[in-house]
């Protein structure tokens, strides 16, 4: 029976583990709870609730239908949560909803693993979702909390501690690092073998519909778009047009892409690029869009090997970006986009809704005809129309109907974005069969003055347009630079009013400022994020093709396999010299080495000291045995041990070292009584 009883001590989890455990659940939670749904959390912190009572003994586990029940209510509140397929919130949850069930029929240290291992699972989940570095460094936490109630679990009752735990944890998660370095940096970088489910909500503002005002809003956000890293000069503000997305549908207030293209080639761009041409070479980092746009100067002539250019000349990916997307490209300001049009494509950039706007229809006829014809010289009479009459620029324009928006805003109201006045410019050249589209994207950009690279954020959302002119192809007009110049000169913050302004997130107003305390710190912050994203995200194969050839010069398998076992060997070194050094013999006082020195040197087995012996106790049964008197030389044993004001320089040392050598010789030449 006592037997059955130790056995069952010793699968029971330790109070203080089990403290550590659910502290480490919750921790592991945390990251992904604005991805899952309020009432899972709720569910969370219920069982919770329930396993802290189960300990305290108020409340008993429950029972096995109750169990069952709680498994068909998770499913079915997953199922009414409005979830779109097997998506990757939707596994995330099924999970997260499985971990904390759990926690109720969590009894044996066999449970507690399991929780341990989901744990795990689940801190590497949340990377799915973001990759940023304060995570890294948030999940790094949580993976040693995690550790740390693993490690309680190997303790025995009454000498488990959370903090000696966490201590150890964070060294066994330290010593694991330098290996961690090494496969980082020479494993292969393998395509996946399967694939997960993407999230449901694109992280962009950006979209492939845009209806005037939905560009705006943007300009109230501060989330990062992009950085951007140039090899040479950086293009002046007015000529930075980060293009992504050409809208060359209209339909019920709203311009969306309309059908695909198809991928095109630059292989002759020298000959379509004009003399006085300029190129800038840069990088790319995008973050995660869910989308598989991405983003350009004009025009992009060479760029990596996975990205395609479509017959809009917009660069796209193969896959959704899910993560940080790094490229490169090579952009020439003087191409010349597309001299001729076919048929389809003139009737794809001129096409309109019959009996929408037809104020604006009547008046970019009359206006064509005032002209001459010209297209160009249409636009610029529209922006000097825009200059001369009171429109306004704002962040917040009224709301427009679905039918007629274009005659409600060019006439009416007067009042918009960017969005409002490049949509109304190209409305009125198709009226007129002019080939126009308008083109999505961000324009300008802040160096970062700490590590040189470009940010762009959301409020740099803008619109702009583009017109056929013939010979010259594609050409860009913005008509917003007619209503707010300083917004393409100098930024968003040299446009907006001050009521803009005031609508601003603390953030947001923080960033366009460009001075104080904050900014400085948000700079700094955005330079060390920036760096995890060139090292760490953005180290995708062809980056580790460059490292390796720059270590290695010619790559080869048995170089990379050298390497690796190298690193290896001296990433376990080191954790072999750590724990060795750990555990080396500290430094003792003189007085004891001398006395372990002496106590080594005794021969007799009557004589030697035994494990239990004090220094003093042992001395005490020496002298009884050996009738030897030995008070002088435990008193100053007694004060150099014990005494923190006796001093113990040279001379005492070398006192208490002739004791002990007379007592040995005196030790050699006697024989121990014989007890009565």
């Amino acid at each position: 029976m006592a037997s059955e009883q130790n056995a069952g001590i010793a699968h029971q989890i330790p109070r203080n583990s089990l403290a550590l455990l659910m502290i480490a659940q919750l921790v592991v939670i945390v990251p992904l709870a604005q991805h899952i749904s309020l009432w899972i959390i709720v569910v969370c912190l219920f069982c919770g609730y329930w396993r802290t009572q189960v300990y305290r003994g108020r409340w008993g586990y429950p029972a096995g239908w109750v169990k069952t029940v709680l498994v068909i209510a998770a499913v079915a509140g997953l199922a009414a949560s409005g979830y779109r397929g097997f998506s990757l919130e939707a596994a995330t949850s099924l999970l997260v909803l499985a971990f904390a069930l759990k926690l109720l029929e969590m009894k044996t240290r066999r449970d507690a693993y399991v929780v341990i291992f989901l744990s795990y699972f689940l801190i590497s989940t949340a990377f799915l979702f973001d990759q940023t570095l304060l995570l890294t460094v948030y999940q790094l936490v949580a993976a040693i909390v995690v550790t740390a109630a693993m490690v309680g679990l190997n303790q025995l009752q009454t000498r488990v501690r959370p903090v000696n735990s966490l201590r150890i944890s964070a060294g066994l998660i330290l010593q694991a690092l330098p290996l961690t370095l090494v496969v980082f940096l020479l494993f292969p970088r393998i395509a996946p073998l399967w694939s997960i489910p993407v999230p449901s909500a694109a992280s962009t503002g950006l979209s492939d519909k845009i209806t005037p005002g939905d560009v705006a809003r943007l300009g109230r956000s501060d989330e990062l778009a992009f950085r951007a890293v140039f090899d040479g000069a950086v293009p002046a503000q007015r000529d930075l047009y980060w293009r992504g997305l050409v809208y060359s549908e209209f339909k019920y207030g709203t311009w969306t892409q309309g059908e695909p293209l198809d991928e095109i080639s630059l292989a002759d761009a020298e000959a379509k690029i004009h003399l006085d041409a300029e190129e800038f070479s840069y990088e790319i980092f995008l973050e995660p869009t869910q989308s598989k746009w991405l983003f350009s100067l004009d025009t992009p002539i060479n760029y990596s090997a996975r990205v395609a250019l479509l017959g809009d000349y917009r660069l796209v990916n193969p896959e959704p970006v899910l993560s940080v997307a790094r490229y490169q490209v090579n952009s020439a300001t003087g191409y010349v986009m597309d001299h001729t049009l076919s048929g389809a494509m003139i009737q794809r950039e001129t096409a309109l809704p019959q009996g929408d706007n037809r104020r604006m229809r009547e008046y970019a006829k009359d206006l064509y005809y005032q002209v001459g014809g010209d297209a160009q010289a249409m636009v610029q009479a529209m922006m000097s129309h825009i200059r001369n009459q009171p429109y306004v620029y704002t962040l917040n324009p009224p709301t427009l109907g679905r039918l007629d928006s274009i005659d409600q805003f060019w006439f009416d109201t007067r009042r918009g974005f960017c969005s409002h006045y490049a949509g109304a410019v190209v409305f009125a050249l198709r009226a007129v069969d002019v080939p126009a589209r308008m083109v999505g994207g961000y324009q300008g950009g802040e160096i970062n003055p700490l590590t040189g690279h470009m940010v762009v954020r959301q409020y740099d959302a803008h619109a702009w347009i583009e017109v056929w002119l013939g010979n010259k192809g594609w050409t860009r007009f913005d008509p917003t630079s007619a209503v707010a110049p300083a917004r393409v000169e100098s930024g968003l913050d040299a446009a907006i009013n001050d009521e803009d302004r005031a609508a601003l997130s603390f953030l947001s107003a923080a960033r366009l400022g460009r001075e104080g305390l904050l900014t400085q710190a948000l700079r700094w912050a955005d330079s060390l994020e920036y760096r995890w994203n060139l090292w760490v995200v953005g180290y995708d194969s062809a980056t580790q093709i460059d490292v390796l050839k720059d270590l290695f010069g010619s790559i080869s398998a048995w170089k990379i396999g050298l390497a690796m076992m190298v690193g290896s060997g001296a990433s376990l070194l080191l954790v072999a010299v750590a724990v060795f050094w750990r555990r080396r013999p500290q430094a003792r006082h003189p007085a004891e080495r001398m006395f372990q020195k002496f106590c080594r040197s005794i021969r007799h087995p009557r004589l030697r000291r035994l494990p239990e012996e004090a220094p003093l106790t042992y001395l005490i049964r020496l002298e009884k045995e050996t009738r030897i008197d030995l008070s002088d030389l435990r008193f100053q044993l007694q004060r150099m041990l014990y005494d923190p004001d006796y001093p113990c320089g040279p001379l005492q040392r070398y006192r208490i070292r002739q004791a002990f050598r007379k007592l040995r010789f005196k030790l050699a030449f006697s024989t121990p009584t014989t007890a009565s």
